[in-house]
This record gives C-alpha cells, sequence and structure tokens, in this order.
C-alpha cells in the first residue's frame, strides 16, 4: 500500500514534467524568489504501542497544508511549512501492576499540527528538478480523552455577552519533531509550480512510547513571487 501511495504521488507530478521540458529555461528562475504553497497532504495509518500491553492504532488521514520558502539560488531555499489533521483512533488501555480492573478500548479522534523550519535542496537549476529536504520543529497533539472531571468556566461571547458553562479538561501535549523527504517539482511557468514529494516523520514522544514515525505523502501547488 505504501509503495502505491508514494508511486501515485509521485507520478501526478512527474505526468507534467514532459510538458514542463517545452518552456524556456530562464523563464523558470527561482533564485531571490519566495515560493508560497497550498499543500494536500495523506499520513499513512499508525499503530503506537505503550507500556504493559497498552496500545493506539491511529487511522490514515489526509490533511491540509501551508508553506512558505526563499529561494537564496536555484539549488537552495529555507522556509517554514504548517499543517493540520484529525485522525481518527482506537486505543487499548490496560491496567497497572496492583490494578485488578480489567483492559477496555477506547476510540475517539485527536488533532494534530505540526510547525517546522525546512532547508530544501533541488538538484537541477531547470524547471523539473528532483529535490531532497529536512524539516525540524514541534507537533501538539489534542486528543478527546478526558483528563480530569467537568469543570464549569465563564467566558464573554461577542453574540450573547457573558455566559457560564460545564468544559472537560482533554489530553493533549506538544512534542519536538523532524521529518525528512524527497520528491520531484515542475515548475509550470513563471509562476506556478508542482511538487511531489514522500516524507518520513518522527515525534519525540519520551517514555514507554519513544519516537514513532508516520510515512506522508504530499502535493504541493506554489505560486512564485
Amino acid at each position: 500500500m505504501r509503495v502505491q501511495s508514494a508511486i501515485a504521488c509521485l507520478g501526478l507530478t512527474g505526468a507534467l514534467a514532459l510538458a514542463a521540458t517545452s518552456f524556456p529555461a530562464q523563464a523558470q528562475s527561482r533564485t531571490d524568489k519566495w515560493d508560497f504553497s497550498i499543500q494536500l497532504k495523506h499520513s499513512d495509518s499508525k499503530t503506537i504501542n505503550g507500556g504493559s500491553g497498552s496500545s493506539a492504532q491511529i487511522d490514515g488521514v489526509t490533511g491540509f497544508g501551508l508553506g512558505l520558502a526563499y529561494n537564496f539560488n536555484e539549488h537552495l531555499s529555507f522556509g517554514g511549512d504548517f499543517d493540520w489533521t484529525n485522525p481518527d483512533y482506537h486505543a487499548t488501555v490496560t491496567p497497572a501492576v496492583g490494578n485488578a480492573n480489567a483492559a477496555y478500548k477506547v476510540n475517539g479522534s485527536l488533532s494534530s499540527s505540526s510547525l517546522h523550519g525546512v532547508v530544501t535542496w533541488n538538484f537541477i537549476s531547470g524547471p523539473v528538478t528532483p529535490f531532497v529536504s529536512g524539516g525540524v520543529g514541534g507537533t501538539w497533539v489534542i486528543t478527546d480523552i478526558p483528563s480530569g472531571p467537568p469543570v464549569n468556566v465563564c467566558w464573554w461571547d461577542p453574540w450573547w455577552g457573558y455566559y457560564c458553562g460545564s468544559s472537560t479538561p482533554v489530553r493533549s501535549g506538544s512534542f519536538f519533531s523532524y521529518n525528512a523527504s524527497a520528491g520531484l517539482r515542475v515548475d509550470l511557468d513563471r509562476r506556478w509550480s508542482l511538487r511531489g514529494l514522500v516524507t518520513e516523520q518522527w515525534i519525540d514522544v519520551g517514555g514507554s512510547v519513544g519516537t514513532p514515525s508516520t510515512l506522508q505523502y504530499r502535493i504541493d501547488l506554489g505560486y512564485r513571487f
């Protein structure tokens, strides 16, 4: 399944390479230009094993992202990517030593967003080039698993004024994360570009979970200015 997804991602980009080769090379200059991109990203499903037999199956999901990068020359660029996803999960919670209760299942969804600084190297100065990139940053995860009993909170709402109600705190966390990518870039004309890439992303959760990784496939539509 991973091989087919990678081929589909890069194949869509590569299909435009033949058309791009007919464009004048000088019209494709990236030097001293910014690239803004809208990103469509699919993450593979992932099983995470915790302590004492606990585990979580995170479903595959498609998310979105935004990117901004500055091209120092035809080969080197530096910028940032921000993305977010909302996958479902299926977890097995096991009792600790001395706890006589049975293990139980938990199903729900979580919200995940990442912000990375990214360095990219384009191998060819022309309009069609393979590239590699690496990113370092952080990932924020919010689940719908309660972390405590409901509490009463009050706030001001712009529509109906002062309001009080019950809110249940949920488990969340922020983690150091990093990634490595390889792909193909096609500069369609002076402004527009398309990239297809395959990414492996690691999240340093720590503890018994360690540093799990996820394989991702991404298509970027870029605008150069």
